[in-house]
């Protein structure tokens, strides 16, 4: 309705939470996505720069769920990283497609917005755990690629720049 406000004041620090949540849900997933491209020019050669990004725009498009079997099919995780990505799915899922349904009665309080603030942090730090696994995987495959890893960061960088 025109006219009425509701002061949010209070939630943003949830929403600036639930913000960096969603950037660290699609970081695993680009991290996946560069891995299993990475696996598949190395076992079968190079790809042209259409062919790779061909790739990277499939697995794009798939589930984080899908792209995780696709992930363990190639590289020969242990129980504790594939722990870790179980339950980065897990927090995922739970932030994007459950938390404001299920904790908005602890939006209404201070003490309730302490907790749900508290929860989100927890399942960031799940997330991070996953990207630590992802990280040391794809910093290996860069280097078997033979990309120099300053200069990779480098032009990363000023893509997010431009």
């Amino acid at each position: 309705m025109p006219g009425i406000r509701i002061d949010t004041t209070p939630l943003n620090p949830i929403y600036l939470e639930m913000g960096a949540a969603v950037q660290d849900c699609q970081r695993i997933e680009l991290y996946i996505s560069f891995i299993v491209t990475l696996l598949i020019e190395l076992s079968d050669g190079a790809l042209t720069e259409e062919e790779f990004s061909g790739s990277m725009e499939i697995l794009g498009s798939q589930t984080m769920g899908r792209l995780m079997e696709e992930i363990k099919e190639k590289v020969g995780f242990n129980d504790q990283a594939v722990h870790a990505l179980r339950l980065a799915l897990k927090a995922r899922n739970f932030l994007i497609h459950r938390f404001y349904n299920e904790r908005s009665d602890l939006l209404l309080t201070g003490e309730g917005r302490e907790k749900a603030l508290r929860e989100v942090r927890s399942k960031r730090a799940t997330l991070h755990a996953a990207n630590a696994v992802l990280d040391s995987v794809m910093k290996d495959l860069v280097r078997l690629k033979g990309i120099d890893l300053e200069q990779f960061k480098a032009e990363l960088e000023e893509r997010f720049e431009s």
